[in-house]
């Protein structure tokens, strides 16, 4: 059995003992993850967050070999395939993101997201496909189970995608730490010393409350603090814009109108294949800008130049607000045409709906949780505290922090505008009507 040791700045040391496993990192697929950032565009707000995929990947199964053997040392041991398709799917479960993360997702796949992607290099005749089919047909079926939630053994599931799984528990850390928000951490070791399962549930005993508080309140402050900080949402939105009028050049007046790369065009035309995302990165997106930049189209050099060099939009508001006016939004959008600036490209409301990271929210229905992660999955399951008569508690209903934190969900909105447009834009909107958070 082959070993291999990764330095991590988050996990120290990372121990791979697993062939498959190694054999997985070794992939074309897989390797490619070093070419797309974790954040997205967060490094223009954070200038530490240039963090990728695939340092992610290996930290979210180190974090699952910990679970595991928590679970091992209470009794617990699935079957050794079991345990290595929930290994798998651990290390693989981001394999089908492109360039910037979630903004790619959002902005030029739509149509599939990047849990389908994942499928498909999974399933498809891919490097990863044909190393795990070399140790077990059926691994690559095993594999998805576990990321779909069909798994017969549901916990193994719950801990990839689920309110206490490895995949949140290493980027929170991983973030925070790139990203210098401090209120990002928590005590890992503590929480998966208090986590059990009970009823095929991953669940946490009473005495391990605090740990759930302080991972809840890392999701809650990561989300308003880092995923939707105004400066990252403002080159998120500047980028959206960029491709609406790559796309709008190429529609009205054809390809020579907007020079786009190859590895762009199926994405760009709106049909990509498998072959198309996996050879696409970061480095490609980059520079494809960087030849905007010299673009005979005023509005597309603009945009590229001000993506590239940090020139955005600004947020009409300091902290997002609750709602606007829909009279008053229409103002700000006139006065940006007005003020000489084509509203279709420099004008953009901005919604906390939009963004791809949850925190744990109480939903009318009593069920708590956050936003569901992949197609077609059920709810998730709420986190629950085991008392220590056994009885199994909603964490909100024992805790009056986290009652209070999953009141939401919270709302946010923003406008983005022209730094020239922003005082009159925040004017119209105060005598609108529209109220802060």
């Amino acid at each position: 059995m082959a070993e291999k040791v990764f330095r991590d700045p988050v996990h120290d040391f990372i121990t791979v003992e697993d062939d498959l496993l190694l054999a997985l990192i070794d992939t074309p697929e897989f390797q490619r993850l070093r070419r797309i950032r974790q954040l997205g565009a967060s490094y223009g707000t954070y200038h530490g967050a240039e963090h990728s995929r695939f340092s992610h990947a290996i930290g979210v199964l180190h974090v699952m070999q910990r679970v595991l053997k928590r679970f091992r040392d209470l009794g617990l041991t699935p079957e050794p395939v079991d345990r290595l398709a929930a290994l798998a799917a651990a290390l693989l479960h981001d394999l089908g993101h492109g360039p910037f993360s979630h903004l790619w997702e959002h902005t030029c796949c739509a149509h599939l997201s990047h849990e389908a992607w994942t499928r498909r290099i999974i399933l498809d005749g891919t490097g990863v496909n044909r190393v795990l089919r070399r140790h077990d047909p059926a691994l690559p079926e095993r594999v998805l189970a576990v990321l779909d939630g069909t798994h017969p053994v549901r916990y193994l599931s719950s801990l990839v995608s689920g309110q206490l799984d490895v995949d949140r528990m290493d980027y929170l850390l991983r973030d925070a730490l790139y990203t210098g928000a401090t209120y990002g951490r928590f005590d890992l070791e503590r929480l998966i010393y208090t986590m059990a399962v009970a009823g095929e549930q991953v669940v946490v005993s009473r005495k391990g409350l605090a740990n759930v508080e302080e991972y809840l309140l890392a999701r809650y402050f990561m989300y308003w603090q880092v995923y939707f900080h105004k400066t990252t949402r403002a080159q998120e939105v500047l980028f959206r814009r960029l491709l609406e009028r790559v796309r709008d050049l190429t529609l009205d007046r054809g390809p020579e109108a907007a020079p786009v790369p190859p590895a762009l065009r199926p994405f760009l035309a709106g049909a990509p294949g498998l072959g198309d995302l996996l050879a696409v990165d970061d480095v490609d997106v980059l520079h494809a800008v960087k030849i905007w930049t010299a673009a005979a189209d005023q509005v597309l050099r603009d945009l590229a130049g001000r993506f590239l060099n940090r020139r955005l939009l600004k947020p009409v508001f300091a902290d997002p607000v609750d709602d606007a006016p829909p009279d008053a939004v229409e103002a700000v959008r006139e006065l940006v045409g007005r003020r000489g600036w084509d509203a279709r490209y420099y004008f953009a409301i901005d919604r906390a709906s939009d963004v791809a990271y949850d925190y744990y929210v109480r939903h009318p229905d009593g069920a708590a949780g956050g936003a569901v992660k992949g197609a077609g999955r059920k709810a998730p399951v709420p986190i629950l505290i085991v008392e220590k008569d056994g009885l199994m508690r909603e964490v909100s209903e024992v805790s009056p922090l986290i009652r209070a934190l999953a009141a939401g969900p919270r709302t946010g909105l923003n406008l983005f505008v022209p730094e020239d447009c922003r005082d009159e834009a925040r004017s119209l909107l105060v005598s609108g009507g529209a109220a802060t958070c």
